[in-house]
């Protein structure tokens, strides 16, 4: 930036010396001062006349001198260099280092214990005891007895009768105890409905004698179709009876009252119930809840049930309607589960349900297992008569009043959930 200035500044001082006419004024000092070296004064040589006579040639025009040949660094050729010979790699030689200083302990060779083996087991040939043969003795005759000598009797005596021997008896020892004679079974069922005997029992009585079950009743009674049908199988039996089987407990008291109850899978306490309660627990047991269905379908076809007529209600009460028997009959044979009562012992199978009307014309109900009873032949019944849930052969003492054989289809029972 200064060489500039320094420029400048000359070129400035260089036409005001020529405007002047002046040569003594000098460009304008900088801060550096600048040095003017005087003019040079030139003798011309003296010409000659004779050269002086000579014409005069044209001054030639400046030509600049020609620029110095610039020098040019010769391109390096390339040289191929000489092929080394090639290198033998050798690979290097380790020797283990040697420590001078301590010597290596050698290592003890490893002694090795003999296995004791367990000696082979010896066997001792079985000495062959030889049994005498058995030597018999000649047994000695017994005495001979003397003839006793001959009576003679007379004809007389031969023909009166002779007098019969007196009796001797004997006294046994006891060495077991006498088992008592059973008890005969009454078969006077305790009633089915909590709210029986509480009010007018006599007239109830008087009802169900008169208006027992009769079969196709529900059906003919009319109303909505029940939205479950029945399909019954073997396997779903065998099913039912075990769990009715499970139901076995003597302890259970029978316990009639009415009780309000949840709903659904409402139940009374476990340590009570009635008949229709082995029913009720056996099928919940399956997964299925017949206080919900049987409800359900009063509600849909409630002058299809004798709640009205043998009970005197006006609609349906989900807390009793599923223990009574009455109602259960209704509910199997609107579904289609009302079969022919049996007769014989193979026209009962395990799972049937069956309704009675025992002495007094009471409805009771139990379910069939494959046990027979070895005296009859007939199939046991899980039942509550009273004295706890118990097995007895009750068909071949009273015939049954209602068969049933209930196994809820789940096509149904899904289609009525969803509407």
């Amino acid at each position: 930036m200064t060489a500039m200035r320094l420029c400048g500044v000359l070129a400035l001082a260089t036409v005001m010396a020529g405007c002047a006419g002046t040569k003594d004024i000098g460009p304008i000092t900088t801060k550096e001062p600048v040095v003017v070296e005087p003019e040079k004064t030139v003798k011309k040589p003296v010409e000659s006349k004779a050269i002086a006579a000579l014409p005069r040639r044209a001054k030639p025009a400046y030509q600049r001198p020609a620029p110095a040949p610039q020098k040019v660094a010769a391109i390096p050729q390339y040289v191929p260099a000489e092929r080394a010979a090639p290198t033998v790699v050798t690979r290097p030689v380790y020797e283990p280092i040697r420590n001078t200083s301590a010597p290596v302990p050698a290592l003890p060779e490893p002694t090795y214990e003999p296995v004791e083996t367990a000696p082979a087991p010896r066997y001792e040939p079985v000495k062959t005891v030889t049994v005498p043969a058995p030597t018999y003795e000649p047994a000695t005759p017994a005495p001979i007895p003397a003839p006793t000598p001959l009576q003679y009797r007379s004809v007389g005596d031969l023909d009166a009768p002779k007098p019969a021997p007196a009796p001797s008896y004997e006294v046994a020892a006891l060495t077991t105890p006498v088992a008592a004679a059973p008890t005969m079974r009454s078969m006077a069922p305790i009633r089915d409905d909590p709210k029986d005997g509480r009010d007018r029992a006599s007239s109830e009585t008087r009802i169900h004698a008169r208006k027992g079950y009769k079969r196709n009743a529900a059906l003919r009674a009319g109303g909505l179709k029940p939205k479950v049908r029945s399909r019954f199988t073997p396997a779903f039996g065998m099913k039912l009876e075990q769990a009715a089987l499970d139901r076995l407990n003597p302890s259970i008291r029978y316990d009639a009252r009415y009780v309000k109850i949840g709903y659904p899978w409402g139940d009374v306490p476990e340590t009570t119930g009635v008949c229709s309660d082995v029913i009720i627990r056996s099928y919940r047991a399956l997964g299925i809840d017949l206080q919900k269905l049987l409800h359900e379908d009063m509600k849909r076809a409630f002058k299809a049930y004798p709640s009205k007529r043998v009970y005197g209600l006006k609609k349906p009460d989900p807390n009793i309607d599923h223990r009574r028997v009455v109602n259960l009959e209704a509910f199997f044979e609107r579904t289609g589960a009302s079969i022919p009562v049996g007769t014989k012992p193979d026209d009962f199978q395990p799972g049937d349900v069956l309704t009675w009307r025992l002495s007094g014309n009471e409805p009771h109900t139990g379910i069939v297992i494959a046990e027979r009873d070895p005296r009859t032949g007939f199939p046991l019944v899980v039942h509550n008569l009273g004295a706890g849930v118990r097995k007895e052969d009750l068909i071949s003492l009273s015939p049954p009043e209602g068969h049933f054989r209930f196994a809820p289809d789940t096509d149904t029972v899904v289609a009525s959930l969803e509407r």
